[in-house]
């Protein structure tokens, strides 16, 4: 089996390209061939992964989940899409949290020689393709709007500064929401369109499975009071946001002031100047149709153990591919 070792030598702190040595020498434990390559420039990535369609049987790559959705971005056109091998890197590592994958480069190498490969769910998002989320409205930006620098030195409180920046003051927005033949109409601070468990590393959508065909839609409904100020409402549309990482999708559910829904095709309408965020990047802008590709792409990850909760509908009875 032809295995591709794609990395970026700078991310992470350089921690991946230091250990690089003992990355390639544990992955020669279970593939007979492993090529090495190193990025050189931004998009590199998801040009590397398009190549390695048809060519290598496993690509192997080190990142956050940006990254991760770079790869994603260029596998999903082809039709003979390699099986991935994932390290992360990143500063939050989501994909990671929510399949089980160890967020350290020994646990997560241990992982791709020890592991098995399974099918999961990619959303595509009009043009685009995502792994785990498609966001907007408040605390969605922090992010993107987050420098690289930042993040490198001060890890996820980077993103807390940003949102206390530029995330403490947002307001409601129309949405509506048409799936099969109606329309729901609201207004919203925030819509999350999750296919992932872990969200800003917070088990958001704990009892989600990526393998179901089906993504997770929640919107955080809201508008102003009469006779309310400003300021309070403010501080009242950065509570209702709040409560998505505090409590999470299922117990959302029974909010009144929330509205959720589970599906595998839906059109999402919002004004043309609303901002997607996609797996922690700037995504497109104004109204999305999502589909979900169910079980695009396969991924090494941890065989799941009995009565323990999984990303995978059926756990461990859960169908392997072969590598």
């Amino acid at each position: 089996m032809k295995c591709l070792f794609v990395y970026n030598p700078i991310s992470g702190k350089g921690t991946v390209a230091k250990k690089k040595n003992y990355i390639v020498k544990k992955l020669r434990e279970r593939f007979d061939e492993v090529d090495v390559y190193a990025t050189q420039s931004a998009g590199e990535l998801q040009q590397k992964a398009a190549e390695a369609c048809g060519v290598y049987d496993v690509f192997v790559f080190a990142g956050g989940d940006g990254s991760f959705n770079e790869v994603v971005m260029g596998l999903s056109e082809r039709e003979d899409r390699p099986v991935l091998g994932y390290i992360p890197s990143g500063t939050v590592n989501d994909i990671a949290r929510s399949t089980g994958i160890a967020r350290n480069v020994r646990g997560a190498v241990k992982n791709i020689v020890r592991g098995s490969a399974y099918a999961l769910d990619v959303m595509k998002v009009n043009d685009s393709y995502v792994m785990y989320v498609a966001c907007c409205g408040g605390l969605t930006g922090c992010s993107y709007t987050a420098g690289q620098d930042s993040k490198k030195r001060l890890g996820k409180i980077a993103y807390a500064i940003e949102v206390l920046k530029k995330d403490l003051v947002f307001d409601e927005y129309p949405v509506a929401i048409t799936r099969h033949a109606d329309t729901v109409e609201t207004s919203a601070v925030m819509v999350m369109i999750m296919n992932g468990r872990s969200i800003a590393s917070m088990p958001v959508n704990a009892d989600g499975v990526m393998d179901d065909g089906k993504a997770e839609v929640l919107i955080v409904c809201d508008k102003p009071k009469k006779h309310e100020a400003k300021a309070h409402r403010h501080f009242r549309y950065f509570i209702s946001a709040m409560k998505v990482f505090m409590r999470g999708f299922r117990r959302l559910r029974k909010d009144q002031n929330v509205y959720t829904y589970r599906g595998s095709h839906f059109k999402l309408h919002v004004n043309d100047d609303v901002v997607w965020n996609f797996d922690g990047e700037m995504g497109t802008t104004g109204s999305v149709e999502v589909r979900v590709l169910n079980k695009h792409i396969r991924l090494i990850i941890p065989r799941p153990k009995k009565n323990k909760r999984s990303c995978l509908k059926e756990g461990g009875k859960t169908q392997e591919w072969p590598l």
